[in-house]
């Protein structure tokens, strides 16, 4: 399944909706922030539960 959580409108909370639908995934879950402005997607992850490849 692939999910996209988007809207044209800063402030909106895509980033707090992203995180935690990243987080509750029942199967491992791929978190891409594409926000070229402000992407602070990783801020509300632990260090311990980020990967890297």
């Amino acid at each position: 399944m692939r999910v996209a959580v988007l809207s044209g409108k800063g402030g909106t909370g895509k980033t707090l909706v992203a995180v935690n639908l990243a987080a509750v995934a029942p199967t491992h879950a791929l978190y891409i922030d594409c926000d070229v402005e402000e992407p602070n997607g990783h801020l509300f992850f632990k260090p311990e539960n980020v990967q890297k490849t």
